[in-house]
């Protein structure tokens, strides 16, 4: 495995727990009524919001100096695609 590849295969697992994470902040966010804890976890969720687009960029920028249609450089840019997508669905849920 070369360097770039172990650097995105540690972006790859960071995306996969940060999905994991904004999942159990909206269970966590509908099963509490402390306004304090609340608060937290809307900001919580949105600094995870943050750096999953700070990955995607990064997996943006090296999608376009990589010439293989399949790599790991596609599949970290796809997941992190899925799980903004995912995010700003549930991101509505807040305002319930």
């Amino acid at each position: 495995m070369y360097k770039s590849e172990s650097i995105i295969n540690n972006l790859i697992i960071e995306v996969d727990s940060l999905s994991y994470r904004i999942t159990n902040i909206h269970q966590a966010y509908f099963n509490t009524s402390h306004l304090g804890l609340r608060e937290r976890l809307f900001y919580e969720n949105k600094n995870i919001s943050q750096r999953l687009k700070e990955i995607n960029s990064i997996a943006k920028f090296l999608k376009n100096r990589t010439i293989e249609k399949v790599s790991f450089t596609s599949l970290l840019l796809e997941m992190s695609e899925r799980t903004i997508a995912q995010t700003k669905i549930q991101r509505n849920l807040f305002f319930l």
